[in-house]
């Protein structure tokens, strides 16, 4: 296949993609565009490989009963095996998505918010009013603002986590239905990505998602005894909501350049279920953070969300990653007069 025609067969699947109403599948992409599936394979291997379209492009498995299930963020934790995978047709169930911004000829602006950005202008009311007319968000469907009352919740979550005492909570499940829990609460994690809080409760397998917690967390004094926990004595390392049992915790030690207190502000928010285990101080007109956690994936993905405000000190192999990926990404600026045709 020509060049020309890989171009147009490329731009043919992202339009399919793209379209509401239709169920992008790697088979139904290849019956619609009447090529063979290991070209499609292919095909969207190459879209989540472009530094660009990575950012726009993801798939949801509808197969799957995790409801936050993000075929990026799989793909990110190994990319090795998963585009094996891709191409040995183990994802042909995935249903791909993508989130392009076409501008009109008329705009004159592109405002560009990070993730931190944005979750600063919603902690400060503010709206697209604010800023200079014909300028655009360019957001994230994950980004969203953490409620007050999830706060609190958080915060009686963690009292009762360190003085050892059960909570009762009514959660609403998936399908709406409104259920009674009451347990010692063991662990409180936020996927700091996407600002979703999980908990959990003393030798139960399931869950809690915070933002479903109806009502109050209350105290309950009943007298139980707090019970012999059976879970991996690891697990209070576990960062964001992800944790492989088999994984031993790794020390991380960052420098945050950026000491506007905004900035601060948010991390100490993002940091707060790490009480007890972490380390954050101010040496000279620096600020530092310390941790052993288990999930370096979605720790990097955390540290991406705050661009140059942060840098990493430990371990060494993960600064020599961000390093590697900076340099890649001002490589593509720096052929950038190439484009001008474009």
């Amino acid at each position: 296949m020509k060049t020309n025609d890989t171009i147009d067969m490329l731009t043919d699947i992202i339009a399919l993609i793209n379209s509401e109403d239709y169920d992008a599948t790697i088979p139904n992409l290849a019956a619609s565009c009447n090529v063979p599936i290991e070209f499609v394979r292919k095909c969207i291997l190459r879209l989540i490989k472009n530094s660009i379209l990575s950012s726009c492009i993801n798939g949801e498995d509808p197969t799957s009963s995790d409801p936050d299930y993000s075929f990026m963020d799989e793909y990110l934790d190994n990319k090795k095996l998963t585009s094996t995978g891709i191409l040995k047709g183990s994802y042909d169930h995935i249903l791909w998505t993508i989130d392009l911004k076409i501008l009109d000829h008329n705009e004159s602006q592109l405002l560009s918010l990070t993730p931190l950005q944005y979750s600063a202008l919603e902690e400060l009311d503010e709206s697209k009013n604010s800023f200079k007319y014909s300028a655009i968000y360019e957001t994230k469907n994950n980004i969203r603002k953490v409620e007050k009352n999830e706060r609190k919740n958080q915060d009686l979550i963690q009292v009762a986590i360190d003085s050892r005492t059960p909570i009762s909570f009514n959660y609403k499940t998936k399908g709406g239905k409104i259920e009674n829990h009451t347990g010692f609460p063991v662990n409180i994690a936020t996927n700091v990505i996407d600002n979703w809080i999980y908990f959990e409760l003393a030798n139960e397998t399931n869950i809690y998602r915070l933002d479903r917690v109806t009502g109050s967390v209350k105290p309950v004094n009943n007298g139980d005894p707090f019970p012999q926990l059976e879970s991996n004595p690891y697990q209070k390392y576990m960062w964001g909501s992800s944790f492989n049992e088999n994984d031993k915790p790794e020390h991380v030690k960052i420098v945050i350049s950026d000491t506007g207190a905004p900035l601060i502000q948010k991390i100490k928010n993002d940091i707060r279920h790490r009480k007890g285990l972490c380390s954050f101080y101010k040496k000279g007109k620096l600020y530092y953070y310390e941790d052993d956690i288990i999930g370096m994936s979605e720790f990097r993905r955390w540290l991406r969300s705050y661009g140059s405000s942060i840098q990493v000190i430990e371990p060494e192999y993960v600064r020599h990653e961000i390093t590697e990926a900076a340099q890649k990404t001002l490589s593509y600026y720096q052929e950038s007069e190439k484009w001008q045709d474009l």
